[in-house]
């Protein structure tokens, strides 16, 4: 959903960026489809009702999938995957650009399995 107050793409996806909650779900929504309760476990500071609303979000700006499945759990569109490479990909990026001015070696980055248990994912 776009709105008018916003005058480049950039402008756009730099406002999910900046917005405090929502790249951390985009980030925990592509390892695997998950419940309501493992995203409070994943995400404890973000708590009932305000996770709802953050998903609610996501679900607006069809990064997240506007329908839980049918375990009842929630994941990324497509668009939100994409938008989750893009993140990740930055991310890597900003932290190669913060070592190399550190003159520091960037350590090998390693995501979890899709299979991984949460109690993995919560390390």
């Amino acid at each position: 959903m776009t709105d008018s107050k916003f005058h480049s793409g950039i402008d756009y996806a730099l406002s999910i960026l900046q917005d405090q909650w929502q790249p951390t779900l985009i980030f925990w929504l592509d390892f695997r489809p998950l419940t309501l309760d493992e995203l409070h476990q994943l995400v404890p500071k973000l708590a009932g009702d305000e996770l709802k609303a953050e998903l609610a979000r996501l679900q607006n700006l069809r990064i997240a999938n506007p329908v839980k499945d049918t375990e009842n759990c929630y994941s990324l569109t497509a668009d939100g995957t994409d938008f989750r490479q893009l993140m990740i990909s930055l991310s890597m990026w900003g932290k190669q650009q913060m070592n190399d001015d550190e003159d520091k070696t960037t350590p090998l980055i390693v995501e979890p399995e899709a299979n991984a248990k949460l109690s993995e994912l919560i390390k």
